[in-house]
């Protein structure tokens, strides 16, 4: 298989950020429809351009093409034209999906969100999510517990706070709920413990202030991540006398 870039298809008027999908229709392909090339796509790993009848569609899964025994020189049905149009754009999808994935860990529903603000349709990202689930890819559960011990371990931020970013990231309550429990015990932290690691790291850097300022500005510090009143005010008893 030789390597060429991958087939036309048409953006969406909204910007570079919209899911490019086949500007083609299939009936008015002339009889016999033969597929004219396959070949790698470069930059993108288990991805075959596929063109018929001398018309770049776009680029499929590898598994497609095996699964419905493509070659080039062989002639395919209008139906499965249909199917191939259909899987080009499936496949735009799952590799927006695939590079949103590379700039950080998301959750299925943020996923979701955002293919469906590039203008990908509702059938294409379920399919999406459930091979990239099936792929390991995505996974709430794990993603979860994941920003939880990054917040626990490296923000110092309170229980309240941790469950209130997975809630805003597209984690279920329960899920949250779960990922902090799991991440306190594993760390062996409770939430005293968290706050009091977490004020000791700050005094440090306000030993230079007067006491009333240095009392403040750690209180303050404690505060924005969501630690309970009673909590704060028994750290900072502990870390100031």
């Amino acid at each position: 298989m030789k390597a060429r870039n991958p087939g036309r298809s048409s953006p969406r008027p909204r910007g570079p950020a919209q899911v490019a999908v086949p500007d083609v229709d299939p009936s008015t392909f002339a009889v016999p429809i033969v597929v004219t090339d396959l070949a790698e796509v470069p930059g993108r790993p288990g991805r075959v351009g596929v063109a018929v009848n001398g018309v770049e569609l776009g680029s499929v899964t590898l598994d497609f093409v095996s699964t419905n025994s493509m070659r080039a020189g062989r002639e395919m049905t209008r139906d499965l034209l249909r199917e191939t149009v259909d899987a080009v754009g499936r496949t735009a999808v799952l590799d927006k999906a695939l590079d949103l994935l590379a700039v950080r860990g998301r959750s299925s529903r943020d996923l979701r969100i955002r293919l469906r603000r590039a203008g990908a349709p509702d059938p294409a990202i379920a399919w999406s999510l459930e091979r990239l689930a099936s792929q390991g890819l995505v996974d709430d559960a794990a993603y979860a517990r994941q920003v939880a011990r990054s917040r626990v371990l490296g923000g110092g931020v309170s229980r309240r706070k941790v469950v209130t970013e997975l809630r805003r990231r597209g984690i279920a309550a329960e899920m949250a709920e779960e990922a902090i429990e799991s991440t306190l015990a594993e760390v062996d932290l409770d939430e005293h413990g968290a706050a009091l690691e977490a004020a000791r790291k700050r005094v440090r850097a306000l030993q230079s202030l007067d006491p009333a300022t240095r009392r403040q500005r750690l209180y303050a510090f404690l505060a924005r991540r969501g630690y309970e009143s009673d909590v704060v005010r028994r750290v900072m008893r502990e870390v100031l006398e």
